[in-house]
């Protein structure tokens, strides 16, 4: 469990506070008493989805690859632990131009990271990877000894960032941790186009879900109070010599193919009439699955909401909320 005593008046930098996990987890830190600053290109997202946070968090507007602008933020405020969260997201976009996503995923990550170097007073900092950095393996699951091997755009500037973070790490004795995440899911996700989201509307509006391959493709799924609880353990544990310079997997024991989670959303929904549509357009026939041994012993994370729980979570949140402020967040992260 995370320590509200480290976090207490802890002044704390979170890169990309208006996207879906960072908003959550400011929520947290907040919670714990920590004092908040935030670093974003957009004035606007998912700090908008969570009513009166939005004040609590000391916002500064600008780029990633404005290493002066960084640095000056870190020296005025006196940051102790810094989350780096802040990335172009959408492998969409990549796809279309690599440009955006080497900027902000490669560029904007040693940009922060040396203003970080050059500040010198940054006790834990936690680096934002993901499961796409390992792309095409031969076995499954994937520990942190597999070769990162994403190499469409988006893939390939998040291994990017595990490197680029790993190197500061080792080459100048920086107490940083990366984690290498699962899919994520939960209240007040913008990202429609995400599976467990769009099906969700889908169902709530009376429509049969649409899975675009066989149904066969599997992955793991974790809800956001997960993501959270693990990049909190990062960020104050990541000068320990256990922990610093080293990267955690963060996923549930097993995956689930698109197919039963499709049925498990029409379960959790209670629209037994509403059978997937099955186009099998999409031949992606990807098995992904991260080994979270490493995490589980060195960490003490563990999951705590199942998929079901947390799929009626987001379900009733969507039910509550959904609208024109979530289309408008939506908006932040689809240009």
């Amino acid at each position: 469990m995370p320590d509200r005593t480290f976090w207490t008046g802890r002044r704390v930098l979170v890169t990309g506070p208006n996207g879906f996990v960072a908003a959550h987890l400011i929520e947290s830190l907040v919670g714990h008493g920590a004092e908040v600053y935030g670093y974003d290109r957009a004035p606007n997202g998912c700090l908008d989805l969570h009513p009166g946070l939005r004040e609590k968090v000391n916002l500064t507007l600008g780029d990633l690859t404005d290493q002066p602008k960084i640095e000056a933020l870190l020296q005025k405020n006196g940051i102790q632990s810094l989350i780096h969260l802040a990335a172009q997201s959408s492998i969409a976009i990549s796809k279309g131009s690599p440009i955006p996503a080497f900027e902000s995923n490669v560029r904007g990550t040693w940009c922060v990271l040396d203003a970080a170097r050059n500040y010198g007073h940054i006790d834990t900092i936690a680096v934002a990877s993901s499961l796409t950095a390992y792309g095409d393996q031969d076995r499954s699951p994937f520990d942190e000894s597999f070769a990162l091997n994403g190499n469409d755009p988006y893939a390939a500037s998040k291994a990017c960032t595990d490197i680029v973070a790993r190197c500061y790490a080792a080459s100048y004795g920086m107490p940083i941790a990366i984690a290498r995440t699962s899919n994520i899911f939960g209240p007040a996700d913008a990202h429609l186009d995400h599976i467990i989201p769009g099906t969700l509307l889908s169902l709530l509006r009376g429509e049969r879900p649409v899975i675009r391959s066989d149904g066969s493709p599997s992955k793991g799924y974790l809800h956001v109070s997960d993501i959270v609880q693990a990049y909190t353990l990062l960020a104050e544990r990541a000068a320990g010599m256990d922990v610093r310079g080293r990267a955690f997997n963060i996923h549930p024991d097993h995956p689930i193919s698109v197919l039963a989670l499709v049925r498990l959303m029409i379960e959790v929904a209670d629209r037994p009439d509403l059978e997937p549509v099955i186009t099998r357009q999409a031949t992606n026939h990807e098995h992904v699955w991260l080994a979270n041994d490493r995490a589980k012993r060195i960490l003490g994370w563990e999951q705590k909401v199942s998929l079901k729980d947390g799929l009626r979570d987001t379900l009733n949140w969507l039910r509550d909320h959904a609208g024109a402020q979530l289309e408008k967040a939506a908006q932040v992260f689809h240009g």
